[in-house]
């Protein structure tokens, strides 16, 4: 079945697999295109991040899939690729895919969460405030946890459930 024609008279509205060119380097360093780090996104740590795009300086998407920037694996993936591709740009899922135009390069750039170049992995204002809020969440969830279990264990100490 062909899909619905475009301005170009292509068949397939998605422009993405024009500038989509999937990068050996990328599944080597990274792992295999479309990976899944977690089975559930609940089980993630606040550096997780999933269905990202890797993009690199002539604004073509190379590799996607999530990334667990708390690994040590996926942080030296990324400075290996880095070192082979140039600099590259970690773009979330809603930034990195294009249905009505091609990405260019400034845009790439300023969208990026994640920008890794001559071996440095630098994140955008924004990720690292995401990173802190979630860190955050996590600190105050863990003291609740802590405090309603403190609570239950006096209670059945006392018979009471």
């Amino acid at each position: 079945m062909k899909g619905k024609k475009t301005k170009n008279g292509d068949d397939n509205p998605w422009i993405d697999a024009k500038f989509t060119k999937i990068s050996q380097a990328a599944n080597k360093y990274l792992g295999l295109v479309g990976r899944m780090t977690y089975r559930s996104k609940s089980m993630g740590t606040p550096e997780s991040m999933f269905n990202i795009n890797v993009f690199n300086s002539k604004a073509k998407k190379i590799w996607f899939g999530d990334l667990e920037l708390a690994r040590w694996h996926d942080r030296v993936g990324l400075i290996r690729l880095s070192e082979e591709e140039g600099p590259i740009y970690v773009l979330y899922e809603r930034d990195g895919r294009f249905r009505d135009k091609m990405p260019t390069l400034k845009y790439v750039k300023a969208v990026a969460a994640i920008t890794v170049q001559n071996g440095v992995i630098t994140y955008s204002e924004e990720q690292k405030t995401r990173i802190k809020g979630l860190e955050e969440r996590i600190r105050r969830q863990t003291s609740e946890d802590k405090t309603r279990d403190e609570a239950n264990n006096l209670m059945s100490l006392h018979g009471r459930t």
